[in-house]
């Protein structure tokens, strides 16, 4: 939900402000934490309000957003005529709109990672605190440059495993479709024959004859279950807690689960490493690298490890208390600590996982392609085999009458 505020700022100046929160109490909450003043807060009348989203800006629009800016900076530009410069050249209608926002906002002295903040889901979680941490140390461009590779490694393992989940997709798509026409238009032809044939038929042709007729007779209501069960099951997905369930069924799921822990101990390592080596305090980076996970069982355990470390543990221990990460993990991490190299550790981590995922992936991949193969000849012998039978048997009571 987004709210505009007209707020007291920590250096003294009254602004009107956008900021995305769930609820009024949890901006209130929200904005004193951040040392702001509410003067008076009303709902905004955008997207948001309605419950619609707006979709986020394109990693690939980020990623040369990042690149360029730190080009910028590293020319001398100052920031609001770097932003003033990018602004110009920006074509996509929801970027420009945002950038439009936090170019004025940093013209009335808010912080840079203050206005990607407020922007809400926008933006992707690890942006914000990344911008602090190169605030704060004043390295800002190198800060930039380190997330342009985060983000470059990001994209390139989804593209990976979307590139190599098509043509199994397509085997199952084209599976589909044959199955549907053979009972919605083969075997309604097939009737009509095997009722002059004056034969009683077998099984397997009765079977598949009733199952083509239930479908045709009820197609409408089996629409309409699919829909309603979508809508249904959408719905579930999106209450508090629902998705942390299914995401953690899914973990126990053989062989899928090993390989879905191991993309989520990648995204918690290297999202880590990427802000502690920015310069970003342990216990706000794993906030953050937290809800970076794309898995929510992982990322609400790994949030549960976050008060442990502010009562002084170390993270191995934290994260060790969560069992939800593999012994070579927490070796790895504790010898970055002894070593004082956590950063460095984490992103051998983060490599040594992608690694083993995509050669499991494409292990998986070998194997699914020609089961699917196999099942699509078993389905399709097995239907022209039902078809079949009775005008075997017609003949052999043709060849016996004879």
């Amino acid at each position: 939900m987004e709210y505009v505020c007209k707020v007291g700022t920590p250096a003294g100046d009254v602004v009107e402000q956008t900021f995305s929160a769930p609820d009024e109490a949890s901006l209130r909450r929200d904005l004193e934490e951040r040392g702001y003043y509410l003067f008076n807060v009303r709902r905004g009348a955008g997207l948001a309000s309605l419950g619609i989203q707006r979709k986020g800006i394109q990693p690939h629009l980020l990623i040369v957003f990042c690149q360029e800016l730190a080009a910028l900076m590293r020319a001398g530009l100052p920031l609001l005529q770097s932003l003033e410069v990018m602004l110009e050249r920006q074509q996509d209608p929801v970027f420009r709109s945002s950038l439009t926002v936090i170019r004025d906002k940093v013209k009335t002295g808010i912080a840079l990672s203050e206005a990607f903040r407020a922007e809400g889901v926008l933006y992707p979680p690890i942006l914000s605190p990344s911008i602090v941490a190169g605030e704060r140390s004043g390295s800002l461009e190198g800060v930039l440059r380190r997330l342009v590779q985060y983000l470059r490694l990001n994209q390139s393992l989804k593209k990976k495993a979307i590139a190599a989940s098509v043509y199994p997709m397509m085997l199952f798509g084209m599976m589909t479709v044959l199955v549907l026409i053979m009972l919605l238009k083969v075997i309604p032809q097939f009737e009509g024959f095997y009722e002059g044939l004056n034969v009683k038929l077998p099984l397997p042709t009765r079977i598949i004859m009733g199952f083509a007729h239930f479908v045709q007779d009820n197609i409408l209501w089996v629409g309409i279950a699919v829909a309603v069960a979508i809508v249904l099951g959408v719905r579930w997905f999106r209450q508090e807690g629902a998705s942390v369930i299914l995401d953690r069924l899914l973990l126990r799921v053989p062989y899928l689960g090993s390989m879905m822990r191991m993309y989520a101990t990648s995204q918690l390592a290297r999202t880590l490493s990427t802000l502690l080596q920015g310069g970003l305090p342990l216990l706000n980076a794993l906030e953050v690298a937290s809800s970076s996970i794309g898995n929510r069982a992982m990322a609400a355990a790994v949030a549960d490890s976050v008060p442990q470390i502010r009562e002084g543990k170390s993270l191995t221990a934290a994260l060790e208390s969560t069992n939800i990460l593999e012994n070579i993990a927490l070796e790895m991490i504790k010898v970055g600590e002894q070593t004082g190299a956590l950063g460095d550790m984490l992103n051998s981590i983060a490599d040594f996982y992608d690694e083993d995922m995509e050669t499991r992936l494409q292990t998986v991949l070998a194997l699914v392609e020609p089961v699917l193969l196999v099942v699509m000849a078993v389905i399709v012998a097995g239907m022209l085999l039902a078809f079949y039978l009775p005008l075997f048997e017609a003949i052999s009571a043709v060849e016996k009458s004879t």
